[in-house]
């Protein structure tokens, strides 16, 4: 079991969290999100909604597919660890909604590798709630989850599964407001899966409250395009938050990005070009410095997003 200890004790140091299922955690996906610190449950309206609310993919008026690379924490003398992800929207029409697929994989070579795979549907509610949506656009969603751990052991323990899934879900529910106002809620691993080898380990139930804001000329200091938000996330009986800001210059093709979380701060940008069709393809960045990983240079992420009608 040496190698096992070792795979545990290596992502325990990386993801900074009591169990290796933190793994599982939408902390390293979504470069756009990132930017922003992973504050993005009450904003979110890309194809990284998936990860983070899936009630956002109702306000995608674009089909989108989005595709990350990363190196995470550089600097650490032989560690190699990255996450990647793939999301697409697909937005049906206003009274259908639109569904989603997404994979995020987090891993180190040769030792350990952790994916999450998601199949989503989102629909604006106003219909349904008899609510004006001149005041306010509700949208619910639910993302069915198949989580998957793959760990490969020392030759002792060879006659040990080397792999372990199992199926949950989210759902998600985003208002936004007339004067700006964005209030975002989403429980994510509603069953508590458990995903343990020998023992039962469960990837906790986790529940976050998103509070944002958006104006397209923030007052009194004229910044454009602005959006805020701040998440509050509940899990095992202890409050986390991440914050994050985001404004666009350049006619709003330039997106400009500060966020952060206990762990970490981040900044990022992304740049957005037009084709003639109204089809684009954005480029983002975003860099996080951990705070708890003194040897670190911080972890690089990279996306590509195209969208199209």
């Amino acid at each position: 079991m040496k190698k096992v200890f070792l795979v545990l004790s290596f992502l325990i140091l990386l993801v900074s969290a009591q169990t290796v299922f933190a793994a599982f955690e939408d902390t390293y996906w979504g470069v756009r999100a990132l930017g922003m610190g992973g504050a993005f449950t009450a904003v979110v309206n890309d194809a990284n909604a998936p990860l983070y609310n899936i009630a956002g993919i109702a306000n995608c008026v674009q089909k989108e597919i989005t595709l990350m690379g990363s190196r995470l924490f550089t600097g650490l003398d032989g560690v190699e660890i990255s996450a990647n992800y793939l999301g697409a929207v697909y937005p049906i029409a206003d009274e259908w909604g639109s569904v989603s697929f997404a994979w995020s994989s987090l891993g180190t070579p040769a030792l350990a590798r952790y994916d999450t795979f998601n199949l989503g549907y989102a629909r604006k509610i106003n219909d349904i709630t008899g609510i004006d949506d001149y005041y306010v656009n509700l949208s619910a969603g639910l993302n069915i989850k198949y989580l998957r751990q793959e760990i490969n052991f020392d030759e002792e323990d060879k006659d040990l599964s080397n792999s372990k899934g199992a199926v949950t879900g989210d759902i998600g529910i985003l208002a936004t407001f007339e004067n700006g106002l964005r209030l975002g809620f989403s429980s994510k691993y509603l069953t508590s899966p458990d995903i343990g080898y020998e023992e039962k380990d469960s990837v906790s139930n986790m529940n976050v409250l998103g509070i944002g804001y958006f104006s397209e000329l923030l007052p009194y200091v004229n910044i454009p395009t602005f959006t805020a938000d701040l998440d509050l996330i509940f899990i095992d009986g202890e409050l986390k938050f991440r914050l994050g800001l985001e404004s666009y210059v350049l006619d709003d093709k330039l997106g400009i990005r500060l966020g952060g979380r206990e762990e970490a701060i981040n900044i990022g940008f992304g740049y957005e070009f037009t084709f003639l069709n109204d089809s684009t393809l954005v480029i983002d960045y975003a860099f996080e410095l951990p705070f708890e990983i003194e040897e670190s240079y911080g972890s690089h992420f990279i996306a590509l997003s195209f969208r199209f009608n």
